[in-house]
């Protein structure tokens, strides 16, 4: 991309001349808890990042303002210049970019003009584990795969198709939306109306309400999963059955697509061997002769899956070649 020097925002040298400011995108991973961000330069380095609530619990609103706060902090640091922004959110985004999220409490909300009108530069909003799958095949562990399955386990489940090298995402923008997937009959009563699907048996907020159920008490689900590694037998009881749950989940989605590689992004893939190794063992037993059973494989950029797979895309509305396939 061609150095920009923008007069009044370079630093200047000894010489008195302006330097280059690096051209850079902002790059926003909006989960149900947690806003990661950060500024990112042409080599894929986070020149600046954040962590900051989603206060979705406070309405859907509140959550958006959330997510214009965190970037108009970030777009005004110093040491790189902001030409594009990428938003990865965890919901369907319409042809208008307008966002439907259960998760956050978005129907159909503006997410882009509410936005650019606030920053001022280019923006595009994407599927937050198509986000997460673009930045595993662009810089992570997905690299040269041409067909993959991500799934990213965070507050609720997302999930992304990778055929051909190519993102896919079906007619109306919502293939892969393995979390919706029905698993357990009858099952409890999904954010999205519901019953049984998946991530109402695997997801943090799954963990967290059936240890509630369990205890009497609130844990968060990472150390549910530590508890469960350490031996506790109600922990072990909650985390296999979530694994199980996942299990079929994954089954139902080979059976579909076929992948050459399943990629397990989002706060639980931190369990690392805890979720892998299980997980291996309830697919093994839930596999049917006709299952080709995939390899797995963890996330390689961890949690900065989604805010590398946003600033792909935000560096495409440019023409840059980290864009999306």
């Amino acid at each position: 991309m061609t150095e920009l020097v923008t007069a009044g925002v370079g630093e200047m040298s000894s010489g008195g001349a302006a330097e280059a400011v690096p051209p850079a995108v902002l790059a926003l991973d909006v989960g149900a808890s947690t806003i990661k961000a950060a500024v990112v330069d042409h080599h894929g380095t986070r020149v600046h990042e954040a962590r900051v609530p989603t206060r979705r619990e406070h309405g859907g609103q509140a959550a958006l303002r959330a997510v214009q706060e965190v970037a108009l902090d970030l777009l005004h640091r110093p040491g790189a210049l902001v030409q594009a922004a990428g938003v990865a959110v965890p919901g369907t985004v319409g042809p208008d970019g307008s966002v439907t999220s259960v998760n956050l409490g978005w129907e159909k909300v503006e997410v882009v003009p509410s936005l650019v009108g606030r920053l001022g530069v280019p923006l595009t909003v994407l599927n937050d584990a198509q986000a997460g799958a673009l930045g595993e095949g662009r810089s992570g562990c997905a690299v040269g795969v041409a067909n993959f399955l991500y799934v990213s386990l965070g507050t609720g489940i997302g999930g992304a198709i990778v055929d051909g090298g190519r993102l896919f995402s079906g007619a109306h923008g919502q293939a892969g939306e393995i979390g919706h997937l029905r698993v357990e009959y009858p099952g409890r009563t999904c954010a999205c109306g519901a019953s049984g699907c998946l991530q109402t048996v695997m997801s943090a907020a799954a963990l967290e309400a059936r240890w509630a159920e369990v205890s009497g008490a609130a844990l968060a689900a990472d150390k549910i999963v530590a508890l469960a590694r350490s031996g506790s037998s109600a922990a072990a009881g909650i985390w296999q059955a979530a694994v199980d749950g996942l299990a079929a989940g994954l089954l139902h989605a080979t059976t579909m697509l076929d992948p050459a590689s399943i990629v397990i992004g989002g706060g639980l893939a931190g369990a690392g061997d805890t979720l892998l190794a299980p997980l291996r063992a309830s697919l093994e037993s839930q596999a049917r002769p006709f299952h080709v059973v995939a390899p797995l494989h963890l996330a390689a950029l961890g949690p900065w899956s989604g805010c590398a797979g946003a600033a792909s895309a935000a560096w495409a509305l440019l023409g840059g070649a980290g864009g999306p396939p």
